[in-house]
């Protein structure tokens, strides 16, 4: 908790460069942060390649992924295996990376509630976490001159994206 404290506090103070990123990179990078959550809950990650370059500050990224992808794995029901799909589109000037998972979904009425600090829609002990994680990617994807939204519907999965500037020259 206080380590994802400082995390979140550091997102206010600490300058991030942006630089041209590779987003294929970025996501197998936080994929193997949470290898261990991947592999207790036999979850399958599908990746469609290839994903193109944006302007972000690599370290904030990956962190913003790998908690989306880590919540991905979590939020399912008991005894059913994650299912987790990573794509990207191009939107004019920008990328939007979407994670979509086949979890227990968010009610419409709690999609941006869940994005604040210590907000919490389940018990400790049904879902293990800090209630801090979508807080960090929202904060860091706005530092990062981007956008963190979920499109989602109660026990229907959620897929949530990530919408940050297309390297110039990219397809």
């Amino acid at each position: 908790l206080i380590r994802e404290l400082l995390a979140y506090s550091r997102l206010s103070s600490s300058s991030m460069h942006p630089q041209l990123v590779s987003l294929g990179s970025i996501v197998t990078e936080a994929a193997e942060t949470i290898a261990p959550e991947i592999a207790d809950g036999q979850a399958e990650l599908v990746v469609d390649r290839p994903l193109p370059t944006v302007r972000a500050h690599g370290p904030a990224l990956r962190q913003v992924v790998a908690n989306l992808l880590s919540n991905a794995v979590k939020f399912v029901e008991p005894g059913q295996k994650a299912r987790v799909q990573v794509w990207a589109e191009s939107r004019g000037p920008n990328v939007r990376l979407w994670i979509e998972d086949n979890g227990i979904g968010i009610a419409p009425e709690h999609c941006e509630r869940i994005m604040r600090v210590f907000e919490r829609l389940h018990g400790q002990e049904e879902y293990p976490g800090t209630g801090i994680g979508l807080a960090i990617a929202k904060k860091a994807t706005s530092r990062l001159g981007g956008h963190l939204g979920v499109e989602s519907e109660l026990g229907q999965g959620s897929r949530f994206w990530i919408e940050l500037p297309q390297a110039p020259d990219t397809p």
